[in-house]
């Protein structure tokens, strides 16, 4: 069952889901310049957190999950205890909040 998730979490999991599009959208420069910028913005400060957080190999796995709301059972992530997956997405996802200004 997913948890209710409330203010900063909600918006981290929607920048999350959208940071593939994002990507796709920066490389193929279907974008503004404007746009593409804000975009790279938010693409670089989501994998900071995320690099700052968690191992680098792991980073932009967990960061699609969060997006995706995929739990432990579905994960792709397998190298990872159940309980130390769910602390590093935990962790992952307040770090970018905070990494976005989103919480203190």
């Amino acid at each position: 069952m997913k948890r209710k998730r409330e203010g900063a979490e909600q918006i981290v999991v929607a920048l999350c889901r959208d940071y593939p599009r994002r990507r796709e959208a920066i490389r193929q420069g279907t974008v503004s310049r404007r746009t593409a910028m804000e975009y790279k913005y938010l693409n670089a400060m989501i994998c900071e957190a995320a690099r700052e957080t968690v191992d680098e190999r792991l980073a932009l796995t967990l960061v699609i999950e969060i997006g995706e709301e995929r739990g432990y059972a579905k994960s792709r992530v397998d190298c990872l205890s159940e309980t130390t997956y769910k602390r590093y997405k935990n962790l992952l996802l307040h770090a970018i909040a905070r990494k976005l200004h989103l919480e203190d």
